[in-house]
Order: structure tokens, then sequence, then C-alpha cells
């Protein structure tokens, strides 16, 4: 055959190449060949290393998982499609119908739903814990509890777990302790040193910091926790995709630096909104008047996050005055941007509870979460008192 015309439908052969890229390569592909059937069952005994349908890994994922893993101390672990599948993959790979777990009721709305909704209806119950009262944790982490799930840092109201308290209560009764730690990022604290078992991220936020991507992991010091939901992921495609692997790695090059700038800008910031005449409340770890000041400055040893709430004096109207002038502020369902954000979580991601849910977890109607960027904080100091002033 005149090799000059064959089908650009054919597969090219890589042209040889002594050197190494210094970007990771994108590994776009579904399915990887072998030469012979040989090669193949190698990989599938875990005889030799290598990749063969990309739902059960690429390359792109395994270096981003391997770079988490070592920023949390943990041995291995796995990334998948969004923080939600992670998490997810956790309670279908561990539990089974009759199988309890016990909950913070300081939560990401989505959280929430799916261990008091979902999980039900699969034959799972959830009891419930304050993270930071450490009074409540017997009364709903008992014998019967398989796994603890918890914030650090709570979403919305950036409430601090009683963490020490929480995992010897755990431990005694020998149940999984899963931190889902999307808040207070590595840099804050790193849930597997102080003993959880397992640790999560949206990768979506702080981490990639782009707001361009859908990611989620799930990392441990366990081999066989780890097995199982690795094996769920891939059996259900929960898996991520290599170019959002490909984009997470690229943006978790400049994880440090951006958190550094953010977390010193959400501290400036909350130190402007709590004199601010047109604010009633501010939620900051920092501040001395946060209730679990003393546990934040025992826990958060490299900053206090980059996250801050507030509370809006006045009704919806206000906050929408509010929302309108602050133009240069975007409003959307997502945090750890390199550009300042906001949300409204009693319409965004606690938008599912009742209204008296919201207000026993002291989620008010007009308060604010801000994400906090790495803008010139000038600029984020006018934007918020210019948007004050016309509410």
């Amino acid at each position: 055959m005149d090799k000059s015309r064959r089908s650009v439908v054919r597969r090219n052969i890589e042209p040889k190449n002594k050197g190494k890229p210094l970007v990771t390569p994108l590994s776009p592909t579904a399915v990887y060949h072998y030469q012979d059937a040989d090669q193949l069952q190698e990989v599938y005994d875990n005889k030799s290393e290598g990749f063969t349908y990309s739902r059960y890994g690429n390359p792109n994922a395994t270096i981003l998982a391997e770079k988490i893993s070592w920023m949390e101390g943990a041995t291995s672990g796995v990334v998948t499609a969004s923080g939600m599948t992670a998490l997810s993959s956790v309670f279908l790979a561990l539990l089974k119908a009759g199988d309890c777990l016990a909950a913070a009721t300081q939560l990401y709305g989505q959280t929430l739903k799916v261990t008091g909704q979902i999980l039900p209806r699969l034959g799972m119950q959830t009891t419930y814990f304050d993270a930071s009262d450490s009074s409540t944790f017997s009364d709903a982490i008992t014998a019967e509890i398989r796994i603890v799930i918890t914030e650090i840092v709570s979403n919305p109201m950036l409430r601090i777990t009683d963490f020490k308290a929480l995992i010897k209560a755990a431990k005694e009764v020998g149940a999984i302790v899963l931190v889902d730690n999307t808040f207070t990022t590595p840099n804050g604290f790193r849930p597997l040193d102080y003993g959880a078992d397992l640790v999560m991220h949206s990768v979506t936020k702080m981490l990639s910091g782009h707001s361009d991507l859908n990611l989620g992991y799930i990392g441990g010091n366990d081999p066989e926790i780890l097995k199982k939901i690795d094996d769920l992921i891939s059996t259900l495609g929960l898996n991520a995709s290599p170019h959002n692997c490909w984009l997470a790695e690229r943006g978790l090059q400049t994880f440090d630096i951006r958190i550094k700038k953010a977390q010193e800008n959400a501290s400036e910031l909350a130190k402007v909104l709590l004199n601010h005449p047109k604010v009633t409340v501010v939620h900051y770890p920092e501040l001395p008047l946060h209730p679990d000041h003393k546990l934040a400055q025992e826990l958060l040893k490299n900053g206090f996050g980059t996250m801050v709430s507030f509370v809006l004096k006045g009704d919806r109207d206000n906050l929408n005055l509010f929302l309108r002038a602050a133009e240069n502020i975007p409003y959307g369902p997502t945090l750890g941007d390199v550009a300042t954000m906001i949300i409204i979580p009693s319409i965004s991601s606690h938008r599912e509870l009742s209204k008296e849910q919201r207000l026993e977890l002291g989620i008010e109607d007009n308060l604010i979460r801000v994400s906090v960027g790495i803008e010139s904080f000038d600029l984020i100091k006018e934007d918020f008192i210019d948007a004050l002033a016309a509410s």
C-alpha cells in the first residue's frame, strides 16, 4: 500500500522526540491502545502501569490527584466530575441501606439535600449535630454511625468545627470522618493530619481558582477505603474530564500566591464592613466577636480564609439596590475565583431549605456571602462602599 495515500481517518504515529514537554500534555483520548493482548492483560492484572479507558482514569486526572494529595498529606486520591460527585461517591461506596451517618447542621446546601433527602430514599438515615458545639456530638454520633461529615469552616456562616472533640467522638464509635475542606483549603487546615479519614474538595473553587471548570477530589490514607471509592467512581462514570484536570493543574500552580492575597483582602474587607452603618453583622473568624474566634485561632494557623459573610440592613429592595450598584462584583453561585464574587445564600446555595430552616442556621434573607478575590483592595473597598451607599 502506498503510505502517501493513507486515509486521514487512520491514527497517527507520534513523532519521535527525546525532549519532554515542559507543560503537562493534555490527553483527551477516550481509549488507550496496546500492541497485543498480553500487554493489555498485564495492565488489567496490575503487573504494569498504564491506562486503558478514560472512565477508569487518565494521565491528567492522575497528575492532578497526586498534587492535591500531596497538599493534603494523603497517600492517594482521585478526582471526579464535581465536588458533589466526590461527596456522593463516598456515601454510595461505603454505605448500604440501613446504615446511618451523622452530619453537621452547617454544611453546603446541596450537601444537606443529599444527607436529608436523597440518602433517606436509599434507606440511609442521617442525624445532625452542631459542629461548633461539642455537647451535641454524643446524641448524634452513636454506635450506629458509619460516617461523620463536617466542614472545618462552614458554608455560609463561617462557623468553626470543634475538630479535636469531633474526632474523639467519631473514633469512640469507629466512624469514618469525612471533611469537606473546600472553604478552608490545605493552606488553612489539613484534616488528615488531625485524625480525619477522608478529605474532599470542590476543586472548582479555590484550588483551580478561575471559574472555568467543574471538578471534585476525594483523598485519604486507607487504601481499602480509597479502592472502594475509586471502583465506584469508574463504574458509575463519575470520572473527571482530562481537559478540566489540565486546566485545574494550571490553576493550582498559582494557588499559594492567590490564597495569600485573597486572605489579606478578606481580612481588610471584614474590618470595613464591621464599621459600616448599613451592615448589621459581619461573619469572619478573625474578628474577636465571631462566636468561634478562639477555635479559629487554634485551628487556622495560616490565615482565616477568603470568605466573608454579612447581613445588609433593610429588606429585599435594599438587597436589590446593593446588587445593582455592585456592578463590578459579579453575582454567581461559586467561590474561590480570582475576582471577588457575591451570592445570596437564601436564594442560591441554601434555597431548598425552608425559611425556618435557614433562620435556624442563622441564614437571614439579606445575608450576603463574599468570595474575596485578588484585586487591589482599594478597588474592592470602593465597590462595596458605593454599593452600600446605594442600598
